[in-house]
């Protein structure tokens, strides 16, 4: 049992005690401070021994890719939690207690993913995720909406999860291996046995990353729940999932001729300008902000088609960047309105609430790629991965998706500088948690996007692509046959 122990990525070892613990807390005593205080200091020590290694291990990889992404997955959470604090909507279902929970638990599931080396380490941090992401969305119970949102959500999830399963096991009937990675990157005797399988889970994750076409289920969602769980629903779940499909294909080329790159080509396309176009008729700021996180997930997906440590360092600063963005942009509407997430519930917030506008400002021109927010730096590093992988198609995409993304992004600060109305004027007061959080957000965001150095490693993010060194023993695949 030591040397399994052992193997255990730090972080998570700390996320599932911590989550036990808060369990246990819950059982003696009901107590939202103390719940909150234990799932912050649990979060905390998370982050914290990131930097720490872990033994060999067939089942996870704890390589410069997984601390990079999990710290990434750790500080939204508690930007999450920072919002949730005293949140009323997260009130309304009498039992707060649980709510921090689940969020722990979110967290697990999403740090668990970017370390699977296996498909079964992969799968039960996804489904922890999904479970988790589930109950967090169906949280206010007795509002119509919240249901709803949790019916749309817990049927597509089931199904994608199905696909991807069944993905998984025409690889292992091709391969005889669990590794979690593309098919071909193991030598298959079938190639188009192992096309199939990798496209099923491509087409899973795609599911998961509500990439278009499989993306109708998101906007829905988002406009259902409450605004901290569309934020971490919007980030942390797509932090966890694009991490695990980054190295789902680390020992594959994708610009070798035969490869699903045509199909990821395609799927980056259509949510680049389908997400765009989503976003540019919604009226609602969740659902525009869900229409921003379909074409962002196009935009990263230029990095994934282009091959090596440069790809992989543009991915992971855009990530950064979109998570800082789009976390702040929730936690301004958090503070403004919660309950209320119409466009014109920022009307006349330049006059009425300067600092609030001003941060949502800085939030919307970093999603558009404006400077000088970080989110510019962000789209011309992705922008010159692709370049250098000649991905001209993908690039044009990028353009002209940046361009439609102009529109809704600056009517959002059009709206703050029109005349004030009186719902505005008597906005609530900041909690204190959500004010920190919104200007550490604003301040990274704009010190990040005149000093992308700060944030760019000096060294190339490492990902173990060795998926022969991640195949199970032999007397393992016997028991599971």
């Amino acid at each position: 049992m030591m040397p399994t122990f052992s193997a255990l990525p730090p972080s998570v070892v700390v996320l599932s005690l911590g989550t036990m613990v808060l369990m246990l807390a819950i059982t003696i005593k009901r107590s939202e401070i103390i719940d909150a205080v234990l799932t912050l200091l649990t979060l905390l020590v998370a982050l914290a021994v990131l930097p720490m290694g872990a033994a060999p291990s067939a089942l996870f990889a704890v390589d410069d890719w997984h601390r990079f992404s999990s710290a990434l997955i750790i500080l939204s959470s508690i930007g999450v939690l920072a919002m949730s604090w005293r949140d009323p909507t997260v009130r309304e279902a009498h039992a707060p207690d649980e709510f921090y929970l689940l969020l722990l638990m979110s967290a697990l599931g999403a740090v668990l993913m970017t370390a699977g080396r296996n498909d079964i380490t992969f799968f039960i941090g996804l489904e922890t995720l999904s479970l988790s992401l589930l109950g967090l969305i169906g949280y206010r119970q007795h509002r119509i909406e919240a249901g709803e949102a949790a019916m749309k959500y817990v049927v597509l999830s089931g199904v994608s999860s199905a696909i991807l399963v069944f993905g998984f096991a025409l690889s292992y009937a091709e391969t005889g291996s669990l590794v979690f990675a593309a098919p071909h990157a193991l030598h298959p005797v079938e190639p188009l046995l192992a096309a199939m399988a990798t496209v099923l889970v491509m087409t899973g994750m795609f599911f998961k990353l509500s990439a278009v076409p499989f993306h109708t289920w998101l906007a829905d969602v988002l406009e259902g729940t409450s605004i901290p769980v569309a934020a971490l629903l919007s980030v942390v779940s797509k932090i966890g999932l694009f991490a695990a499909m980054l190295r789902y294909f680390a020992g594959f080329d994708l610009m070798t001729p035969g490869s699903v790159s045509d199909e990821v080509t395609a799927v980056a396309l259509l949510s680049m300008i389908g997400g765009n176009l989503l976003a540019i008729g919604q009226t609602d700021l969740k659902r525009m902000l869900a229409g921003s996180s379909i074409a962002h997930i196009g935009y990263l997906m230029v990095a994934l088609l282009a091959p090596g440590a440069f790809g992989l360092g543009s991915a992971g600063f855009y990530l950064a960047a979109y998570a800082a963005a789009t976390i702040g942009a929730f936690a301004i509407m958090e503070a403004v309105s919660p309950n209320h997430t119409h466009l014109n519930s920022l009307q006349g917030l330049f006059r009425t609430r300067p600092a609030l506008a001003l941060g949502m400002a800085v939030m919307m021109a970093s999603l558009a790629g404006i400077p000088p927010a970080v989110g510019f730096f962000a789209k011309v590093y992705v922008a010159v991965a692709g370049v250098s992988a000649h991905r001209d198609l993908l690039l044009a995409g990028l353009i002209v998706g940046s361009v439609m993304g102009l529109f809704y992004y600056l009517r959002v600060v059009r709206v703050m500088l029109m005349p004030a109305t009186d719902e505005v004027s008597t906005g609530r007061i900041a909690a204190p948690g959500n004010a920190v959080l919104i200007s550490a957000l604003a301040l990274v965001t704009l010190v990040l996007g005149v000093y992308p150095s700060l944030l760019i490693p000096r060294n190339p993010i490492h990902l173990g692509a060795d998926v022969e060194a991640a195949t199970l023993p032999v007397s393992t695949q016997t028991a599971i046959r």
